[in-house]
């Protein structure tokens, strides 16, 4: 009996191939061969800093404190008494590892010249033995406490939470992804081992690695390190439905700052259900963005040569299939005027519709030539392979979808999304 059924994905747009192998533990495995100095591998847990409400199996319904999935990615490096926590057992094979937390998944990846096999057979081992105690899990939360006030006293960050609390009623998005030193201090060994049982399973996760390595060798690993699938349903995510329009509409925020700091906020009212819906949307965000906002632009111009800005200045689109915004940041020492002339710029653009087919397609050939760069190094084709896959598509759909935007979709960004009713500011002063 096969343990695992492969299957090769091809772009003949990009020239580039890989596996994607579905294992019988229900791991799903991407490998990528590449001719490189350096093999990478990461994986994705499907369990991020939003994941705060779930059912259990048999239907007890557990909210967690915020910063829990940011905690257990923490321990998951602790080494039980006497042993060499995982970090060491990395580096005496030359390999690098690392690990962070998102608002929608937990990852850890790994880095190395030519230990390739032994680095995931360490990462696996790891990742399905955890080892917490009370000893130190409060050590860890000594270490996290002073990460979160670090980054509390940080202008930017005072800014982009401020923001996210403004803009969101109830949705996690609103909440620090480490969570606060409050909420720490009710995480518990039996606490990660409830969640590391829930989430940490091999059918809730996603392994890429791309580098010098061959999907045989890789699956061999993993008949090594996994066991079959086990009938264990999976814990049901619950979120709140979240408002339409932003809970307040401005904020304002002291912190050490030198310049003030400028967040305008769009609330996307419009998420799709349908994950390539979603990736369309996202893209035809991107170009706007770029169109509307990069360094050539007319409110870039404008805004610079009047002395508004000193630079610092850009936007950007970010989203799931639970929420999506759109940021637009600036640091300026006259946040009202910069906030009036975006606000306007917007307005003239909804009204005139003005993109030209020139800037369009100038845009939509950058963003494509940046998607291409991503094949360039293992460890960016091992990044966007597996946030591709756990969002449910292959890591050549993003380059095909964003060659089939037109201005339309550009348009029914611009009438839908940088409206004023779905506007919320933030000042940072």
């Amino acid at each position: 009996m096969r343990s695992a059924v492969i299957e090769t994905l091809t772009s003949a747009r990009l020239r580039q191939s890989y596996s994607r192998i579905r294992h019988r533990s229900g791991l799903t495995v991407c490998v990528l061969p590449k001719r490189s100095a350096v093999t990478c591998g990461v994986i994705g847990v499907n369990f991020g800093a939003n994941d705060r409400t779930f059912c259990l199996p048999g239907g007890e319904v557990m909210t967690l404190p915020a910063g829990t999935a940011h905690f257990l990615e923490h321990k998951m490096f602790a080494a039980r008494d006497g042993e060499e926590d995982a970090i060491a057992r990395f580096a005496r094979i030359g390999a690098n590892a690392d690990a962070y937390t998102t608002p929608d998944l937990t990852a850890y990846q790994f880095s190395t010249t030519d230990a390739a096999y032994p680095a995931l057979e360490i990462l696996l081992d790891f990742l399905f033995h955890p080892y917490f105690t009370e000893e130190n899990v409060e050590k860890e939360r000594a270490i996290i406490a002073q990460e979160i006030r670090m980054y509390d006293d940080t202008p930017v960050q005072a800014g982009y939470y401020g923001l996210m609390e403004a803009m969101y009623h109830t949705h996690p998005i609103r909440d620090n992804v480490g969570g606060t030193e409050a909420s720490i201090r009710q995480i518990t060994p039996e606490l990660l081992y409830t969640c590391h049982k829930a989430f940490y399973r091999p059918d809730n996760m996603t392994l890429c690695v791309a580098g010098r390595v061959e999907a045989d060798g890789v699956l061999s690993v993993l008949d090594r390190c996994l066991p079959e699938r086990g009938e264990h349903p999976a814990p049901e995510r619950i979120f709140v439905p979240e408002p339409v329009y932003p809970a307040v509409q401005s904020v304002q925020y002291q912190a050490d700052a030198a310049i003030p700091l400028l967040y305008l906020g769009f609330k996307d009212p419009i998420l799709p259900a349908d994950s390539a819906a979603r990736m369309r949307r996202a893209a035809a965000a991107d170009i706007l963005n770029d169109i509307l906002f990069c360094r050539s632009s007319p409110i870039y111009a404008d805004l610079y040569t009047r002395g508004l800005i000193n630079g610092r200045f850009g936007a950007e689109y970010e989203y799931a299939d639970t929420y999506g915004y759109a940021l637009i940041s600036a640091e300026s020492a006259q946040c009202d005027a910069v906030d009036a002339q975006i606000r306007q710029y917007l307005a003239d653009r909804r009204a005139l519709h003005d993109i030209t087919d020139a800037q369009f397609s100038r845009c939509r050939r950058v963003m494509y030539a940046s998607a291409v760069t991503a094949f360039e190094s293992a460890e960016d084709m091992a990044a966007e392979c597996l946030d591709c896959e756990m969002e449910g598509t292959d890591m050549f759909t993003p380059v095909d979808v964003m060659m089939q935007i037109t201005k339309e979709d550009l348009f029914y960004v611009l009438d839908t999304l940088y409206l004023p009713k779905q506007l919320c500011r933030c000042v940072v002063t």
